[in-house]
C-alpha cells in the first residue's frame, strides 16, 4: 500500500511523524509524496492554538477529496488534535476512518494492524533508527515530552500530560546512532528542555546530558531550543560558554513582560528576572543570539501592560522575536478568566511589537555587516541563482538565511558542508554573503 504522510506543527511533531514514517516503512508500506497516488493518507495534527486547529482541519478536509478523485480509501488523523477532539472527528468528518490521539502511541501498532485487519508486528513507535525528515545533515533530538509549567493558557499538559523525560542512556544511543549517520547538528528539544530529568532523576540532568553528547566524535552543532526564562540557570551559561560544539542560541520564550501578565498567565517568573538574564546572558556572551515568543491580548492586559511589554522589545532587543495574539483554549484556566480584549487591539498591539522588532533588527543586522561566519550550506533557492546557508545564529525553520550566490561558487561550494563567509548586505531579515577566500 503506498501511504502518503502530512505534517503540522511543531517540530515535536515532526519526530513523531520520523517515527511513524519507520514504521510504516518496516512493515513494508511505501511511502509516496504524491498524494493523488497514496491509497491512505495519513495527517499528523497540531492542536496548540485556534489558527493550528484550524489548519489541520482544513488540511484534513482537503485531503479527504482524495478519497473522490485520487486513489485513496482511507484518512487516518494523529497527533495532538486528534488526542483532544477525538470525538468530534468521528462525528463532523465521516470522511475520516481512524483517529490516533498522542496519547495512543505507545499502543500504534495495535491500532494501526487491526484497523487494516493484518497481523500485529510487535513494535512501536521508536526514536532509535528513525527516518531524518529535517534537512541533512541537521536532525532534532527529543528529550522530554509533556510539560509541568502549567500556564493558564497552555493546552500542551492537556495534550501530552506532564513532563515525561526520556533517560540520558537512552538519547545518547539515539544521537551516536543520528551522528553515525553522518548527523553533524543536533536540535535538542521538549516543550521545556530546562527542566529535563527532573520527573525521573529528582534533579535537571541536562548539563549532564549536554556533556555526554557533546563527546560523540564527528558532532558539529548542538542547539538548545525551547528554555523557560526562570530556569536558565548560570551553570548552563557557563557551559554554553565553554563548550565549543553548543551554539550560543538561547530560544527563551518569555511570552509577556508585565508582572500583571506573567502573574496571571502562571508563569513562575517575573519582569526584573527575565531583564537580569537577558543582561546576563549577554555580558558573560556577547555572541550569544536570544531568541523568544511573545503574546499580546491575554486576559486582562491593560494599555499599560502593553507599553510594557513594547518597551521591553526595545530594551532587551532581542535577535529573533516571534509573535502571535492570545486565543481562548477549552479547558484551559484562560477559557473563564474575565478581561477579554478586543480581536482588533490584540492585532494592533501585534503589529506595533513587530514594528518596533524591525528597528531592533534592522540596527543589529546594520551592525553584523562585514563579519566572518561558519556556515552549512543546506540547499539552493528554486531559481537556482543562490545557495541558502544558516550560522550558529539560525535555527532551522524559523530563523532569517544567509544566501551566497551560485554563478561565483558553484565549485566552491558543496551542499551540506560547512564554509566560512562574510556577511556583505541585509535584505529584509536575510543576508547576502561571499564566501570567504583562503
Amino acid at each position: 500500500m503506498k501511504i502518503s504522510l502530512v505534517t503540522l506543527g511543531c517540530t515535536k511533531n515532526q519526530v513523531d511523524s520520523e517515527m511513524i514514517a519507520t514504521y510504516l516503512q518496516n512493515r513494508n508500506y511505501i511511502l509516496t509524496d504524491d498524494i493523488a497516488q497514496a491509497e491512505a493518507i495519513i495527517v499528523n495534527t497540531c492542536g496548540f492554538i485556534n489558527s493550528a486547529k484550524e489548519e489541520a482541519i482544513n488540511t484534513i478536509l482537503e485531503v479527504s477529496d482524495y478519497k473522490k478523485e485520487g486513489k485513496c480509501k482511507h484518512i487516518i488523523v494523529v497527533g495532538c488534535l486528534a488526542k483532544r477532539y477525538k470525538k468530534q472527528i468521528y462525528q463532523d468528518i465521516p470522511e475520516v476512518n481512524l483517529v490516533i490521539g498522542v496519547d495512543e502511541y505507545e499502543n500504534f501498532d495495535n491500532i494501526f494492524s487491526n484497523y487494516f485487519n493484518i497481523t500485529n508486528s510487535n513494535c512501536c513507535l521508536n526514536f532509535y533508527g528513525r527516518k531524518i525528515s529535517s534537512t541533512f545533515p541537521m536532525a532534532y533530538l527529543r528529550i522530554s515530552d509533556g510539560c509541568n509549567n502549567r500556564c493558564n493558557y497552555c493546552a500542551i499538559p492537556l495534550i501530552r500530560g506532564s513532563l515525561k523525560s526520556r533517560r540520558i542512556k537512552e538519547i545518547l544511543k539515539e544521537a551516536q546512532d543520528l551522528v553515525s549517520k553522518g548527523i553533524q547538528e543536533l536540535c535538542i528539544i521538549s516543550q521545556d528542555t530546562t527542566s529535563y530529568g527532573l520527573d525521573v532523576y529528582g534533579e535537571v540532568k541536562l548539563l549532564e546530558l549536554l556533556r555526554g553528547i557533546s563527546k560523540l566524535d564527528g558532532l558539529k552543532w548542538i542547539r538548545i531550543l525551547y528554555m523557560y526564562p526562570g530556569k536558565v540557570s548560570d551553570e548552563l551559561i557557563e557551559e554554553m560558554k565553554h563548550n565549543n560544539k553548543i551554539c550560543r542560541y538561547f530560544d527563551i520564550p518569555i511570552q509577556h513582560i508585565s508582572d500583571n501578565m506573567l502573574k496571571a498567565m502562571n508563569r513562575h517568573t517575573n519582569k526584573q528576572e527575565i531583564y537580569d538574564l537577558v543582561n546576563k546572558i549577554r555580558r558573560n556572551l556577547p555572541d550569544a543570539i536570544i531568541r523568544t515568543t511573545i503574546m499580546t491580548g491575554y486576559q486582562g492586559e491593560t494599555e499599560q501592560d502593553f507599553k510594557e511589554l513594547l518597551q521591553a522589545v526595545y530594551d532587551l532587543k532581542f535577535d529573533r522575536l516571534g509573535g502571535f495574539t492570545f486565543s481562548k483554549e477549552e479547558d484551559t484556566k484562560a477559557m473563564n478568566m474575565l478581561g477579554d480584549v478586543d480581536e482588533k487591539l490584540k492585532q494592533e498591539r501585534y503589529e506595533k511589537v513587530m514594528e518596533a522588532q524591525q528597528q531592533v533588527i534592522k540596527e543589529k543586522m546594520n551592525s553584523l555587516i562585514g563579519r566572518e561566519l561558519e556556515v552549512i550550506v543546506e540547499d539552493i533557492t528554486e531559481d537556482n541563482e543562490n545557495y541558502i546557508c544558516r550560522s550558529y545564529m539560525d535555527a532551522p525553520d524559523v530563523d532569517p538565511k544567509i544566501y551566497l550566490n551560485v554563478k561565483e561558487n558553484i565549485n566552491k561550494v558543496i551542499i551540506g558542508e560547512y564554509y566560512n563567509i562574510i556577511l556583505k548586505k541585509a535584505i529584509g531579515y536575510d543576508f547576502i554573503a561571499d564566501l570567504k577566500e583562503e
